[in-house]
């Protein structure tokens, strides 16, 4: 017997909606734990469509996974909501879902979507313990700056350009072509500072910009800073200590936070302690660095002797680095400087070199120091691959989600690539992706704990990568982009200069200048974009904590949902035109009387009763939302206690 023979029809393989779903958003984990021990509730959606008819629970305690029967908990026109009870015994707690749709309707729900396959644990959903980021860090939008190219005040003496060209530096006039390639790259110096970032803090507030993250600030021969000779001050260039402590001022008063930059990894090979430790390798610098038989042998990271690596096996160098209270990951947290926070630069790489491996000691110890001093600090990681694991919960807040957002969408809006290691394949081009493809890598990065997601950076660019106008190679293509940025969960970060349609080949290339003398080389339409969609990030509770269920996807559009208890958005993106898309608005848990309220786009959504009509535009982002029964989400408690009343703790 088939599943055909029971009366199965497969829904389109375009059609998503039709699939059983769960998040650990509030709508499906609506009282998640807060210690060891605890239980707590999760809800798996189960469509008419997909016929589920028994529905299990697997989890992992000590190792060992186990079972356990869910039951029905609620039933509407449109599905049927299952729910168990689970225990948090570890800090981080695998579980799936298995459902039965009868004959041969063996289906796993895991983090990646449905699978017809026993999975591996990788990409189980996973609740883990203590909690998540701070509070404020909802519904923020982020803004990186590199500070040599931001902004000059006039406010730094000259004679410090001059030194630094006698020493290292190229200096050059701000409206200088960038160098992306060669030796110049880092030593082009442009002299932007902290003080011209703090007297453009308008054009931030007008994107809705809430939290500053600076590239390194701290004095070291290069641009870019990542390799410091001190940690102990603020590079006068840059206008040193004081000029920090004015632009934390200035941003706090207007309500934007700012988080700086940390190299944990490496130091630069003309740091204080590298010269101590270069010169008596019986000093305890020495313990710092992986040291072979000489001065002249040690571990520089990926072989660059200029970036000698740091050894945190040694508890020591963790000690000055990060957890004594004089430690500057600590002493930057608070007066005068009063950083909110850490971007930590390598962070996948740190505490890990050949068998030792302390990454994850590393990110403990890191956010305990920044929590000491500040306790709503935010600590966010760079890492370039995979990070599920990395992200157990009790280390760094969230990641830079290069892995499972940029690179994916980057993959769908390119075509023929003019570089080499386009991604860090060593091709000269790369094929355009269908959507299939994209929302596969995106689902598969879904394994984190929710929180984590949420805490973690959405970015289309960076000061590391290629521009998102150069790999688009239009407007509209960018405007869909942002429309991506602004609507995944994760928190936004725009990389300066995106904004206004910048180009670059690469990091490097792109880091230019910001043409604040030249508002004609600006994209209007693209900073419109960014002012728009910025806005609504800010406004609209569902695209900031609501939960992700994907809708439709096909080679050339990408459709999903954002969920609260409330409130539902439809987010449409388009790389180029298509049918229109026609979604059963039962699937969609729209109702009778819901009015779908456009909030992005141009598209007007055809109704016929029963489904709804996306436009078949493109390229082109839409944005829609409707409300469910009852109080908005900005007016409803979200259930986080499994004390509530019951009728106040399931989706209607």
């Amino acid at each position: 017997m088939t599943r055909a023979d029971a009366g199965w029809e497969e829904p389109p393989p375009e059609l998503l909606v039709h699939l059983p779903h769960h998040d650990g958003s509030p709508r499906y984990s609506p009282a998640p734990p807060v210690n060891l021990g605890d239980t707590f509730p999760v809800l798996l959606r189960a469509p008419h469509e997909a016929r589920v008819t028994r529905v299990a629970v697997r989890q992992v305690h000590d190792g060992e996974p186990f079972s356990q029967v869910a039951e029905i908990v609620a039933e509407d026109s449109a599905a049927q909501w299952w729910r168990a009870e689970l225990t948090q015994r570890n800090p981080v707690v695998n579980y799936r879902f298995l459902t039965d749709s009868g004959p041969y309707g063996y289906r796993w729900i895991t983090a990646a979507g449905p699978v017809d396959h026993d999975p591996t644990d990788a990409v189980d959903f996973r609740s883990a313990v203590p909690a998540g980021a701070p509070d404020w860090l909802t519904g923020a939008i982020a803004y990186q700056v590199f500070p040599d190219r931001f902004a000059r005040s006039g406010r730094v003496d000259d004679e410090l350009l001059r030194r630094a060209a006698d020493d290292w530096a190229t200096v050059v006039d701000w409206d200088a072509p960038t160098a992306g390639f060669g030796r110049e790259r880092a030593r082009q110096l442009y002299g932007g500072d902290l003080y011209g970032i703090a007297d453009h803090l308008d054009h931030l507030q007008a994107l809705g910009v809430n939290l500053l993250y600076l590239t390194p600030v701290f004095p070291a021969p290069s641009n870019h800073r990542y390799n410091a000779t001190s940690f102990d001050r603020v590079d006068d260039i840059l206008g040193g200590d004081e000029a920090l402590v004015e632009l934390v001022e200035a941003a706090h008063l207007r309500g934007i936070k700012v988080i700086g930059d940390f190299t944990t990894n490496h130091t630069g090979s003309r740091h204080e302690w590298f010269v101590a430790a270069r010169a008596d390798l019986a000093t305890e610098e020495a313990e710092y660095y992986f040291f072979g038989d000489s001065a002249d042998d040690y571990e520089g990271w990926f072989g660059v002797p200029s970036l000698p690596k740091v050894d945190h096996s040694r508890l020591a160098v963790r000690r000055r680095m990060i957890t004594d209270p004089d430690a500057p990951v600590r002493r930057f947290l608070r007066g005068p400087f009063r950083l909110d926070g850490w971007r930590v630069d390598v962070a996948n790489m740190t505490g890990r070199h050949r068998e030792h491996d302390v990454n994850a000691e590393v990110a403990r110890d890191f956010r305990a120091a920044v929590l000491t001093e500040q306790p709503e600090g935010y600590v966010v990681a760079e890492h370039f691959h995979d990070y599920r694991d990395d992200l157990p919960g009790d280390g760094w807040h969230g990641v830079m989600n290069y892995a499972g957002f940029a690179k994916p969408l980057w993959t769908w809006l390119t075509g023929e690539w003019p570089a080499e290691h386009w991604l860090g394949i060593p091709w000269p081009s790369w094929p355009q992706l269908p959507g299939q493809s994209v929302v596969a890598t995106m689902r598969d990065y879904l394994a984190v704990p929710w929180p984590a997601l949420l805490a973690s950076f959405t970015l289309i660019g960076s000061h590391d990568t290629a521009r998102i106008r150069t790999i688009t190679g239009s407007e509209e293509l960018v405007e869909v982009a942002v429309a991506a940025l602004m609507s995944y969960p994760g928190t936004p970060m725009i990389w300066s200069g995106d904004e206004i349609g910048t180009e670059g080949l690469n990091g490097e290339h792109g880091r230019r200048p910001f043409p604040w003398d030249d508002p004609e080389s600006w994209s209007t339409a693209t900073l419109r974009a960014y002012q728009r969609l910025g806005q609504l990030r800010r406004t609209e509770p569902t695209l900031q904590t609501g939960g992700l269920r994907w809708v439709f996807v096909d080679a050339d559009r990408i459709v999903y949902l954002r969920e609260t208890i409330r409130e539902s958005a439809l987010i449409c993106l388009a790389r180029r035109a298509g049918s229109p898309i026609r979604l059963p608005k039962r699937a969609l848990d729209v109702h009778d009387g819901q009015q779908l309220e456009t909030l992005y786009g141009t598209g007007v959504l055809a109704d016929d009763g029963a489904h709804v009509t996306v436009p078949g535009t493109g390229p082109a982002a839409h944005i829609w939302r409707w409300r469910r029964a009852g109080p908005s989400d900005s007016e409803q408690t979200h259930p986080t206690t499994p004390h509530q009343p019951e009728e106040d703790r399931w989706p209607r």
